[in-house]
């Protein structure tokens, strides 16, 4: 009897492991959905795609009568099934509990009646919630009573023996052999409750059931953790029948000795063979209960194990196994110290003695070495103890964290890039919803990222922004991939935020649209002070002409009344230099003259306006007739360029126009301004004195020139970017003495991108600051690198960009390139424009000398295009003078260019300056050169460009 009671207590731990890991794995599921999906929940993402996710929680456990979600009120939302039963489980006791209790986690019912089936279960449930906390509903899974019958018939307790599930309260829920009419009910009398309401949570006792009457050896274990208690019942008849059955041949024995010794022989031989087949019977009963053991260790995913006092491992599962690399015959009887190398095993080791030490579950995490890389895992160990209080061993579980690892760094990675970045940026995913944003974002906006992620961000432009702009928007990234203006926003506060934005989309091999980047640009200030300025007047004060917002109200006015007409944006090419020749004052005048010579070619009922600094708009009431705005446009024009008479000087200055017609290209002032100013930029791109007019076309090419500008953005991390080094000649000798380099862009798509076009949208984009510094340390790193290869040092020189020149500390930056390479400073040369000498002379003078005294040298390259002065000339601290080379093309054809060549030579002879030309092609032009005394040259004539591997084999020839 008392083995019977052990057997019993053997199997109602089995079957409260059983039941532990049923919920475990159930939970696992509910888990991974509030994880993955809660906020699909929150936005009501159809069903297709979350009923697929719950089908696929239903194949992994098909056990699971189904998984379910519901609302906050109790509706079903999605079902694993594909068929949502039209029931309201708000009334529920677990239903409440999670809707109540936010930290409730998972939730296990006593044993009820379906809503949806009308079979008895068992419901776990865990809590959603949307991004602040709110309550949005459960998600659910159920587990019918058959699920633990057939888990309990396999355990061999004996015909008449019985396993059952019961609530805490003892409400039957499964039971083996089956009742189903007790399912759900209480047993009156029934002697285990007592035991719990006193705190006991196992014991034993013998009797007659309640439901059959069979006199057996009950057994009860409260399951640790759950609301649930398992009995196992062994019939009394059956666990005595064997030691009667012995008791009968042991008298049968005591007879036959009585009789004969023969008989006592024959006797003996009979007891032997019987003890054999019962200890037969006894190994294979300890065998199936391994074998079932071993099943549910193995039913845990991830890799588990139970070992002795001594750290010997008693059980591993399957997992373990895969894990570790081992067959489980190489692992069973080992130890830590045997199996994992001295540091992991000490980790381990370290683990298990603090289980020991506190007497309670413990978790940890330890990174392990397994199957080739070093991996996370999450270790949760629990002591097991012997009946008597005293540890036996202990168990355990590890987690793999890989996954989560790998994408908190991903994260960390992604948020020190946008968080370091200048500008806003949103990273948005292919249906527009905000999967990460920058702290430049917060800091204009007030909105942090869990504000934002999984949210279109209309939401912030809809206060503002009406909504045809907004569709029209929408429809421009659709159509075209890209969008760029400007809008009004709300910021987290509530007021108006004004942004310029430019959204581009980003495509993967296929073409297709996987993400959009949105750069976001704070006009708060510029606004305000614009709101400022119109708040005084609508007349510009310099030309008493419309402003921008008096001649886009006259403008909107004519929409309005459905009035006919041209728009034309005029800007002045050239008025930048009026003011830096003869000062401000001369340009207010310029402006002046020209707005009274145009106001004399309008007619009545055209109007003027002057919509800020060279640009002017003209709005023409001569109907849609592209003949007549086009006769106008020209008219304006050549008044326009008509000289001026400044302190003495006749000044002529050029403009450019943009024209579109009221209605066929715009039925708004943003649209028309825009589209007219589109074509302006198109005639700018064309050259001086010319007009365009608004094609659709021109939306495309600029789409395409954002695309670029967005692809340049990332050329430099893609490694797309490259350098090609032009040989530079000593005139007398022939011999190369230096180099410059020349940047190239390899696109993936597009080819070799010519820096024509490229290089003005770095220089807009302020993308060349980072391209120009790695331009400057991978052509002072590939000066040292011929150097050491054994090539005798040359000059490397490097073109400095008149927005890397006054936009970064460019001293500084060519110390560190010339301190990380280890070039000498002599080896290098900074080629600079006048373009960047006429801006601020006196600051670019203090900048040179600094350079001058790091060692390097400097030159001014295109010397002769530009408008710098001979008296700040003088006192440039350079070393070289470059000729451009459209004054050498021409030598042979052109006296000017001639002329002009002789006296940028002469002009450095005097400065005692060297002088190096660029673009020579012919031996003619080399002739002329050497014949007024050019120091170098560079040029096709000797090589163009090319890349660094081929320039010892160069240097070489050229020395041969």
């Amino acid at each position: 009897m008392q083995a019977a009671e052990h057997i019993g207590q053997t199997l109602g731990k089995l079957l409260e492991s059983h039941l532990q890991g049923a919920a475990s794995k159930v939970d696992f599921h509910l888990s991974d959905f509030v994880q993955h999906f809660q906020q699909d929940v929150v936005d009501r993402t159809p069903r297709a795609r979350l009923e697929s996710e719950l089908k696929r929680y239903l194949v992994h456990f098909p056990e699971v009568r189904s998984f379910r979600v519901a609302d906050a009120e109790g509706r079903y939302l999605y079902d694993a099934s594909g068929t949502l039963a039209d029931v309201n489980i708000a009334d529920r006791p677990y239903f409440i509990r999670l809707r109540d209790d936010a930290n409730a986690g998972l939730v296990i019912s006593p044993p009820l009646v379906s809503r949806v089936t009308n079979e008895v279960v068992i419901v776990f449930a865990r809590r959603l919630q949307d991004s602040a906390g709110n309550f949005a509903g459960i998600v659910l899974a159920t587990l019918r009573a058959d699920y633990f019958e057939r888990y309990y018939h396999a355990l061999d307790v004996g015909p008449h023996g019985v396993i059952a599930l019961w609530s805490r309260d003892l409400a039957l829920f499964a039971r083996w052999p089956e009742l189903p009419g007790w399912q759900g009910r209480q047993l009156p009398d029934n002697p285990i409750l007592p035991n719990l309401q006193a705190g006991e949570t196992t014991g034993s006792f013998h009797g007659a059931s309640g439901l059959d009457g069979v006199k057996r050896i009950f057994v009860f274990r409260a399951v640790e953790g759950f609301p649930f208690v398992v009995t196992v019942g062994l019939a009394e008849a059956e666990v005595l029948a064997e030691w009667q059955r012995r008791a009968l041949v042991y008298a049968l024995l005591g007879v036959m000795l009585v009789a004969a010794l023969i008989a006592l022989m024959r006797s003996w031989v009979m007891g032997y063979r019987q003890a054999e087949a019962l200890a037969e019977k006894l190994a294979k009963d300890f065998a199936d209960k391994s074998r079932e053991s071993r099943a549910l260790l193995d039913s845990i995913p991830d890799p588990a194990w139970l070992l002795d006092n001594e750290g010997h491992y008693l059980a591993v599962n399957e997992a373990f196994c895969h894990y570790k690399g081992l067959p489980m015959d190489q692992v069973i009887g080992h130890t830590v110290d045997e199996l994992f190398p001295a540091e992991e095993a000490k980790v381990l080791r370290a683990g298990q003695l603090e289980v020991y030490r506190r007497g309670e579950p413990v978790r940890e995490v330890v990174w392990l070495n397994l199957r080739g890389k070093l991996s996370p895992f999450e270790f949760l160990r629990v002591p097991v103890y012997r009946d008597d209080g005293q540890p036996r061993g202990l168990a355990g579980v590890a987690w793999d964290m890989t996954d989560r690892y790998e994408a908190e760094e991903r994260q960390r990675l992604i948020a020190h890039f946008f968080d370091h970045a200048n500008d806003a940026v949103l990273i948005l995913d292919a249906e527009r919803r905000v999967l990460t944003l920058n702290k430049a974002v917060t800091t204009i906006s007030g909105y942090n990222l869990d504000d934002l992620r999984g949210q279109q961000p209309r939401f912030m432009l809809e206060s503002f922004q009406d909504k045809a702009s907004l569709d029209g928007m929408v429809l421009m990234l659709e159509e075209q991939g890209g969008w760029r203006g400007e809008m009004r926003a709300v910021r987290k506060d509530g007021s108006l935020l004004p942004i310029f934005c430019n959204v581009t989309s980003i495509r993967n091999d296929a073409g297709e649209v996987v993400n959009w980047a949105v750069f976001v640009t704070d006009l708060s200030e510029r606004k305000a002070a614009e709101a400022r300025i119109e708040s005084l007047t609508h007349v510009d004060q310099l030309t008493e002409l419309p402003n921008r917002q008096g001649f886009s109200r006259i403008m909107g006015e004519w929409l309005a009344a459905a009035r006919e007409g041209a728009l034309i944006l005029i800007d002045l090419d050239q008025l930048s230099r009026v003011n830096d020749a003869f000062g401000h004052a001369a340009g207010d005048a310029v402006l002046r003259r020209i707005s009274v010579r145009l106001r004399k070619i309008l007619r009545d009922g055209d109007f003027l306006g002057r919509l800020g600094g060279d640009q002017f708009g003209v709005l023409l009431a001569q109907g849609t007739r592209p003949i007549l705005a086009e006769v106008v446009a020209r008219k304006l024009l050549d008044a326009i360029a008509k000289p001026v008479m400044i302190e003495g000087s006749d000044v002529v200055t050029t403009a450019s126009a943009g024209i579109c017609l009221l209605g066929s290209d715009g039925h708004d002032v943003a649209t028309l301004l825009r589209n007219a100013d589109n074509a302006l930029h198109h005639a700018k791109d064309a050259g001086q004195n010319i007009f365009r007019f608004f094609s659709a076309d021109m939306n495309v090419r600029m789409a395409e020139r954002l695309r670029l500008e967005s692809d340049l953005r990332w050329a430099l991390s893609r490694n797309e970017l490259l350098l090609h080094y032009q040989p530079q000649v000593d005139i007398n000798t022939g011999e190369i003495i230096g180099f410059e380099c020349l940047l190239r862009w390899q696109h993936p798509e597009l080819g070799m991108v010519s820096p024509v076009r490229f290089i003005p949208l770095a220089e807009e984009s302020r993308l060349i600051l980072p391209i120009g510094s790695w331009v400057l340390e991978e052509a002072c790193r590939q000066n040292k690198a011929w150097q050491d290869a054994g090539m005798a040092p040359k000059v490397v020189a490097v073109n400095l960009s008149a927005v890397q020149f006054h936009g970064a500390d460019i001293v500084a930056l060519v110390s560190q390139a010339l301190q990380s390479s280890g070039l000498e400073a002599r080896y290098l040369e900074l080629e600079i424009t006048e373009s960047v000498i006429i801006e601020d002379p006196e600051r670019v003078i203090r900048i040179m000398e600094e350079l001058k005294a790091l060692g390097v040298g400097l030159s001014i390259d295109d010397f002769g295009t530009g408008y710098s002065s001979l008296s700040y000339l003088k006192r440039f601290p350079i070393d070289k003078i470059k000729i451009d080379r459209s004054f050498v093309r021409d030598l042979g054809r052109s006296d000017n260019d001639a002329a002009i060549v002789r006296m940028v030579i002469g002009i450095a002879m005097e400065l005692e300056r060297k002088v190096i030309a660029e673009g020579v092609e012919t031996v003619e032009q080399l002739e002329f050169l050497r014949s007024h005394h050019c120091d170098e040259y560079q040029g096709f004539y000797c090589s163009p460009g090319v890349p660094a591997g081929q320039i010892p084999d160069l240097v070489a020839a050229r020395r041969a």
